[in-house]
């Protein structure tokens, strides 16, 4: 499974940063409890994309996911009988439902359960996650379910910290909303010659004002616009917000950012004025 990097992109989640220690320190420690996952981070789903590509990347036999705030509460039902008002027992809820899957399915095969906006979660179910952090017994009514702490990972997505206890059984990890920070992309990382390191290096420039770090997908998707067809400004801003996550527009076409933009297509025109010269150059000697 490690390294990750290349895993995680195979299943929707790209950065530059590496994140194949804590998910060491995460699977390694030895507990007897059921392993918690507490994915934490900047605002956004980036942290929902993690989660799932890192599932999908552990190829376990089973990945469940539930989001808290989607079920509408369920109204109490009050029964007539012989003349009295009886209660009766609402309906299971859903994530008792999941819950209950997620112990059935881990007593013989390796389970994945992704609890995400845990945020919109009544406290108490995060008192009943941490109880069942221990005890591996989920119950409710009068029935008990029982998981094999063995077989069964939950990933926790929250916007808010969560129970203390809670937290205190589990691993957190943070997944930033740029994509974190690695090496500067270099020509080669990119399939493309040292020539166009002259629009590259202020191209970089440009990210690290708008406060961006683009994954290396995005920076092949962006060249291959910029190589072939990029030949304004606005076509440069148009591929620079269409190819790279979390780019504000607004501040992409600031008065601060024109020289910059500027710089990067007059890289572009030279180095294409270059490319041009040594294409003629070659057909002249032919």
């Amino acid at each position: 499974m490690f390294p990750l990097n290349k895993k995680l992109a195979e299943f929707g989640f790209e950065s530059r940063e590496s994140y194949d220690y804590a998910i060491q320190c995460f699977l390694q420690s030895p507990t007897n409890n059921v392993r918690c996952l507490n994915v934490d981070g900047d605002p956004g789903r980036r942290k929902t994309a993690f989660a799932n590509a890192l599932a999908q990347a552990m190829a376990y036999d089973h990945v469940l996911y539930f989001e808290f705030g989607v079920e509408k509460p369920m109204p109490l039902m009050v029964r007539v009988r012989d003349g009295e008002e009886v209660t009766e027992d609402p309906p299971t809820s859903s994530f008792d439902r999941i819950m209950t899957e997620a112990c059935a399915l881990s007593e013989a095969e390796k389970t994945i359960l992704i609890l995400d906006q845990m945020h919109l979660a009544e406290f108490r179910q995060h008192i009943r996650l941490f109880e069942f952090t221990k005890n591996k017994i989920w119950a409710y009514s009068d029935v008990k379910f029982y998981a094999n702490a063995a077989n069964l990972l939950i990933f926790m997505i929250s916007s808010e910290p969560v129970y203390h206890s809670l937290q205190q059984a589990s691993f957190r990890i943070w997944i930033s909303a740029q994509g974190g920070d690695s090496e500067v992309i270099q020509p080669e990382d990119l399939g493309l010659d040292e020539a166009c390191r002259q629009w590259l290096d202020p191209l970089n420039d440009l990210f690290n004002q708008l406060g961006v770090s683009p994954s290396l997908s995005e920076y092949k998707k962006l060249a291959h616009d910029i190589e072939l067809s990029v030949r304004t400004i606005d076509q440069l801003k148009t591929s620079i917000f269409g190819w790279i996550e979390n780019v504000d527009r607004q501040r992409l076409s600031s008065n601060s950012m024109k020289l910059l933009l500027a710089q990067i297509l007059d890289a572009i025109q030279a180095n294409l004025s270059i490319q041009e010269e040594i294409e003629l150059s070659s057909s002249t000697a032919d």
